[in-house]
This record gives structure tokens, sequence and C-alpha cells, in this order.
């Protein structure tokens, strides 16, 4: 008898959220179980056992044990979801979701990480200016992406999962303004009336925001490593 599938995740975590967001999205019935990366979970010789790459969020579906959110968002949607149009295996179209993963992974989350990445593994008080400006123009270059309502075309799909996870964790940090980026706020509007999108996505950014302003605030008096 198959058990439900187990979610390894951190809710500060964007692609964490994008998981959760695309398990909600299918109404599915999984066990989310937080790890706490900043304390280690992630580094025990348990969990390497389980995903020799030691990163989360991880999905363990009844042995099938997969990382990476956007593997996890596709296997998900394909699995479980063929009828939900989150997905597809019309070739464009899939294409089209599939870029959009790409940018999410290679572009929004890999400049929000190079600024957190400041904060939570060099120990800085502060994110470099230069930082900073190649997040913003990451999110200008989504701002250009979006010629529809959702950005692989007219209909909501994980790629609207993922990559909302890294942009509402990236305005939080450079707060940009809807006169800048209209297309991306309509688009964040449109999402944010997703059923479960304020569960999910509240508090992440809560967590994010707070972690932020703690390590901003450490870092600044020498509080050193705090292990």
């Amino acid at each position: 008898m198959s058990s439900k599938p187990v979610l390894y995740t951190h809710t500060i975590s964007p692609a964490g959220r994008a998981v959760e967001l695309t398990v909600k999205a299918l109404n599915l019935d999984v066990d989310v179980r937080e790890m706490n990366v900043f304390k280690g979970q992630h580094m025990s010789d348990e969990f390497k056992k389980l995903n020799p790459v030691q990163t989360i969020p991880t999905l363990d579906d009844n042995g099938f044990v997969l990382w990476d959110s956007h593997a996890i968002m596709i296997y998900l949607a394909r699995r479980y979801g063929a009828d939900s149009g989150l997905y597809t295996d019309e070739y464009e179209q899939q294409a089209r979701i599939n870029a959009a993963l790409f940018f999410e992974s290679s572009i929004l989350f890999a400049r929000l990480r190079f600024c957190t990445d400041n904060l939570t593994v060099l120990g800085k008080s502060a994110i470099p200016e230069e930082n900073l400006q190649r997040a913003l123009e990451g999110l200008q270059r989504l701002e250009r992406m979006l010629q529809s309502e959702y950005v692989a075309g007219d209909q909501l799909t994980i790629a609207d999962l993922s990559c909302v996870s890294s942009v509402a964790t990236l305005h939080l940090m450079l707060k940009p303004s809807a006169e800048e980026f209209p297309k991306t706020f309509a688009w964040m509007d449109r999402l944010s009336k997703l059923p479960y999108y304020g569960e999910v996505m509240g508090r992440g950014l809560k967590a994010a925001g707070e972690l932020m302003q703690t390590l901003g605030s450490k870092n600044s008096g020498g509080g050193g490593d705090g292990n």
C-alpha cells in the first residue's frame, strides 16, 4: 500500500514555496516536513542517504526521490495533474513553460541568491549595491517577458508558481514601484487571488523579511557566525 508523498522543505525558501504552491494547486495530500537549513538539518547523514546533494526542496514519492523545485513541479503536474493545465505535452506550450522555468532558475533565483548570500553565507551587514542592481535588472527582464496574463501565455502554469516565489522575495528586498513594473504588479495581483496563495506565501515572506532584518543587524554588530 502506498503512502502519501513527503516534501522536505523550508518555508523561507522560494523554491520550497514554489513546490508547495504546486501541491496546493493540484489539491494533493502531501506530508510537508520542515527542515531548517540555517540549523543544518539538511546536512544530516540520514538526509544525505535520501538526497546525496543535500538540497531542499526534496520530494520522496513512495521511494522515488527527486530534488530541484522545477523538476519536482514538472513531475507532480505530469503525474497527478494531467488535466490541470499547469503543464502540458503540447510541444510549443511546454517549451514556453520550460523557458520560463529556466529563466526563474538562471536569472530570478540566481540573482536573489547573489543578494541574500551576502547576509546568510558571507556575513556582511548589507547587500552590495551592484548585486541589488543586477537583481533589479532581472525584474526588468520579467516585466518585458510578461506579454500575456501569465508568464507562459493566457493561463496559469507551474512557471507562474515558480517565478512568483522568487519575485515576491525580490520585491520584499528591492521594494520596486507599480509605476515602474505595471505588468508585474498586475500579474502578482492576479496570482494573489489564488485561494492557497496567501497561506503559502504569507508565512514564507514573513520569515524571509524577519531573517533579512535580523542578519543585517547581527552582522553589522559583529556577531560572528553564531552557530
